[in-house]
C-alpha cells in the first residue's frame, strides 16, 4: 500500500466545489486546509503506480493549481 500527505494549490472560490469532487475519489480524504488556503489531504493507494494516477486525476479537477504530496510511504511494498 501507498499512503501520501498532499498538499493541493487550490482556487479559493473553487474550494467548495473541489471538497465535493474529492468526495468522488476512493482512497483520498480532505484532512485540513493550510494557513495559506490550500488543501492537505490523506491518500491511500494500492501501489505507488495507482498513487500518482490519483494524482494526476487530481490536478484536472476545476480549481487544481496543483498538486504536491509531501510525504509517501510504501513501507509494506516488495
Amino acid at each position: 500500500m501507498a499512503i501520501s500527505g498532499t498538499i493541493i494549490k487550490i482556487k479559493s472560490a473553487r474550494r467548495e466545489n473541489i471538497k465535493h469532487e474529492l468526495e468522488n475519489f476512493l482512497g483520498v480524504s480532505w484532512q485540513q486546509d493550510t494557513p495559506e488556503g490550500d488543501m492537505i489531504l490523506l491518500i491511500e493507494a494500492e501501489n505507488i503506480q495507482a498513487l500518482h494516477k490519483i494524482c494526476q486525476k487530481l490536478e484536472k479537477i476545476d480549481g487544481v493549481l496543483g498538486v504536491y504530496p509531501s510525504y509517501v510511504t510504501t513501507a509494506d511494498e516488495q
